[in-house]
């Protein structure tokens, strides 16, 4: 029996779908928001680690007129009247803002922008943002008046309209393990083998079916 060349081509469509249905989609970036207080100063600096330094002009007592505190992981450790010997990493001024949004503040890191943005011309929500320039995640609403991003992608800012000051601490990403191999990142891009052991397997079995067809 020969067998026509549209059912080749269905055949090889067919296969390909089903190959690449089985490649999962990306997991989104997650951060826990913590809030650190209130504004009675502001935010010293974020270091690599994602340690958070807060300044007040209250609670070291009478003799010192400001009080450093340092929060880890989102819980105050300790209280200082001189800054910790911390190393910063800050973030720099960003060179351009993403499209669409009116903003307000914003810091860059390691390919990450932490932003606040009011009135859009996009009409996406007022408040603070943090991701790439391409894929904004809305963290909530409020201001963003001082902006802190380490290379982590951990975002500190103070939120002006409530007088809070906050920390969005980026989750580690989603591990998922198997019988064999353990700890594997979940991604949502076929590695260059799993494309070639793929596209290897299409090519035999458009030839086997040729064969048969033209027997």
């Amino acid at each position: 029996m020969k067998l026509s060349s549209p059912w080749f081509s269905s055949a090889i469509v067919a296969v390909a779908v089903i190959s690449f249905s089985f490649v999962k989609s990306a997991l989104a970036d997650s951060y826990t928001i913590v809030d650190l207080g209130d504004d009675k100063g502001g935010i010293y600096g974020i270091d690599i680690a994602g340690d958070v330094v807060t300044w007040s002009g209250s609670g070291c007592g009478v003799s010192a007129p400001i009080c450093y505190t340092t929060f880890v992981d989102g819980v105050a450790s300790s209280e200082a009247s001189t800054a910790p010997d911390l190393v910063y990493d800050d973030g720099t001024p960003c060179s351009s803002n993403p499209a669409g949004f009116n903003v307000s503040h914003s810091v860059c890191n390691n390919g990450l922008i932490g932003l606040g943005s009011f009135y859009n011309p996009n009409n996406d929500a007022m408040g603070v943002y943090l991701g790439s320039i391409s894929n904004l995640q809305f963290l909530q609403g409020g201001t963003a008046d001082q902006v802190f991003l380490n290379s982590a992608g951990d975002f500190a800012w103070t939120d002006g309209q409530d007088d809070e000051l906050f920390e969005a601490i980026a989750n580690p990403a989603p591990v998922q393990s198997f019988s064999l191999r353990e700890n594997v990142v979940e991604s949502s891009t076929p590695e260059p083998a799993s494309l070639l052991l793929i596209g290897t397997g299409l090519l035999y079995f458009t030839a086997a079916l040729r064969r048969k067809a033209n027997r």
